[in-house]
């Protein structure tokens, strides 16, 4: 269960994460206050610093100053979480979904950040990366070294690509 707690430590609601590999339902969430936005890890990020953003709550705890949105859309936590930050957006692993090569692209679009993973990379997400023996200290590493922006972005993005 991860707990959503906003940046003045109020607790807002919870997810659950499913560990069954037999059902289809992986995450149950419960808000208790309507007005807050789903956003985990709002209260451990420092705005003086790169925020990176990921889909997942497992995902953001191997990273530093991280939070994550519950939704493949990333682009829209600037919204949610506040435009004062300067943000480094981290997709999944995943070349071949149309969703995430077209939240990327409006990402980069946005004027945002992305990490553009290398194709030595074979795993979906950071979880999985972590699962298959990299260090979380690696991965930040990783992303850091593949972060573009503008032209640069679109141009590793259409590389990476497999759509």
């Amino acid at each position: 269960v991860f707990p959503f707690i906003d940046s003045k430590g109020y607790v807002f609601g919870f997810t659950g994460r499913s560990l069954s590999k037999s059902t289809n339902m992986r995450y149950s969430t419960i808000i208790l206050d309507e007005t807050k936005e789903k956003v985990f890890g709002l209260d451990t990020i420092n705005k003086d610093r790169n925020v990176y953003v990921v889909e997942g709550p497992i995902d953001s705890l191997f990273l530093d100053n991280c939070v994550a949105t519950m939704d493949a859309a990333l682009y829209h936590a600037p919204a949610t979480i506040g435009l004062d930050f300067d943000y480094v957006f981290v997709y999944d692993n995943e070349p071949r979904n149309k969703q995430i090569v077209s939240n990327m692209r409006k990402t980069i679009e946005k004027g945002y950040k992305v990490c553009v993973w290398p194709i030595t990379y074979k795993q979906k997400d950071i979880n999985d990366m972590v699962l298959a023996g990299y260090q979380p200290a690696i991965i930040q590493n990783t992303i850091d070294q593949n972060t573009f922006s503008g032209l640069e972005a679109q141009m590793k993005l259409d590389q990476w690509s497999r759509i």
